[in-house]
């Protein structure tokens, strides 16, 4: 396969077979206010039908944060996705810590369901082993086309 290349006004060429450049600094910085947002929406459901027995607010929680690793992911790569990840931690143990009347977000008390019980364990960890996940994958399950190796042929 050939590759074309393109010239503009200032000698600089570009190839079209791929992008090649990586996601800017401004675009890595997406991944904090979206990760803020996805500790804070995470650890308010995250609790919902633990009581019961069916942590459906749980499963919940781990979708929204599944899904937002992976659209970090894709759109500013692995530093994005470590802010991310930098983001969304650092927002649930600041909410898991006692408010200033003495109320607690995520309590940790002797429930009878073993869901109740460990919910705040089962988030607080699965929210850092998620996104560790994805960004231990390859980048080429994150490309919106085919990725190629310089230097090889098809």
């Amino acid at each position: 396969m050939k590759t074309k290349v393109s010239t503009s006004k200032d000698q600089t060429s570009s190839y079209s077979t791929g992008k090649t450049d990586k996601a800017g600094p401004f675009r890595c910085l997406l991944g904090l206010p979206i990760g803020l947002a996805v500790g804070v929406l995470g650890t308010l459901v995250q609790r919902s039908g633990a009581a019961q027995g069916l942590p459906w607010g749980m499963i919940l929680a781990y979708l929204l944060v599944a899904l937002a690793s992976w659209w970090v992911r894709c759109d500013s790569g692995t530093m994005g996705l470590a802010l991310h990840l930098v983001a969304s931690t650092v927002t649930v143990w600041l909410l898991s810590m006692r408010g200033p009347g003495g109320d607690v977000l995520m309590p940790y008390a002797n429930f009878s369901a073993f869901f109740a019980k460990y919910a705040v364990f089962f988030w607080m960890g699965g929210l850092v082993l998620i996104q560790t996940l994805a960004i231990c994958l390859p980048a080429s399950w994150f490309a919106d086309g085919p990725l190629r190796r310089q230097g090889r042929s098809a």
